[in-house]
């Protein structure tokens, strides 16, 4: 990957949570991807109203918002002058199996590892309408920068970030280097405690907090459990863009005239 700056990258709003900038990687016939077009990140509730200001002054003309109706309800988005969609109501699998051995004694370090791990294998065909509606709206011709989100911007945000540069042709290597800078950018502390409190509310009394990193932090398995998801679901990613997603060689062709440029 071509050396980018820190600075370039990631967007340190006052009050904003894992917002980073897909500008710079390099994609198709070694064209970038164009800075301040496309953004990815964690909910805005905690944006300050200077925040607020310096999030508005990046032009960005749509947020998209991946989250359930009851993370929307604890976090709302602030009123933003940016068409806000929702709707999405996006689930990347659910946490049943994690309450279902914590409360039977059964819980382990690699037990929680392997449940979210599972969650990514298997969600290829759940996030389908989702991200297909992404892709839709990138595909419309607008002047302004697109933001999309979800609560914390590393698992339904990293996925989504990732089918994105891959239709750009984005080297995978690069892709997972995105998808793990969540773990220099985000506080994982922070949904930590959140997790911590929905324990104690759920009755819960014992647990181990090495229990709960899998379930705050990324790691490149997850990433890659996600890719095998979706070949085994449509024998490659191509496939699985075009048929399911509605990007074939002519939507690749146009998201890559709008988002890449020569260096």
């Amino acid at each position: 990957m071509d050396q980018i700056t820190e600075s370039q990258r990631h967007l340190p709003l006052d009050g904003a949570i894992n917002l980073r900038d897909l500008g710079g990687y390099r994609g198709r016939d070694g064209r970038l991807v164009r800075w301040g077009k496309i953004y990815r990140s964690g909910h805005m509730a905690k944006l300050s109203e200077r925040g607020q200001q310096q999030l508005m002054a990046l032009g960005i003309s749509e947020i998209h918002d991946f989250r359930r109706p009851e993370e929307r309800q604890r976090a709302p988005t602030p009123d933003l002058s940016s068409n806000i969609v929702e709707g999405y109501d996006m689930s990347i699998g659910s946490v049943s199996k994690f309450w279902d051995y914590l409360f039977a004694g059964g819980m382990s370090d690699q037990r929680a590892f392997d449940l979210v791990l599972n969650s990514y294998r298997s969600c290829a065909a759940d996030v389908i309408p989702g991200y297909r509606q992404l892709f839709s709206h990138l595909l419309r011709p607008d002047e302004g920068a697109t933001l999309f989100h979800c609560a914390a911007g590393k698992d339904r945000t990293g996925m989504a970030a990732a089918l994105i540069l891959t239709a750009l042709e984005v080297p995978r290597e690069d892709i997972i280097e995105d998808y793990m800078l969540t773990q220099k950018y985000f506080d994982s502390e922070v949904l930590m405690g959140l997790i911590e409190e929905h324990l104690r509310n759920a009755g819960a009394d014992e647990w181990q907090r090495s229990w709960l990193v899998p379930y705050c932090a990324v790691y490149p398995e997850y990433l890659e459990a996600f890719f095998d998801s979706v070949e085994a679901h449509s024998g490659t990613v191509a496939n699985y863009l075009e048929r399911e997603l509605g990007v074939g060689v002519e939507q690749r062709a146009a998201l890559a005239e709008r988002y890449l440029q020569y260096s």
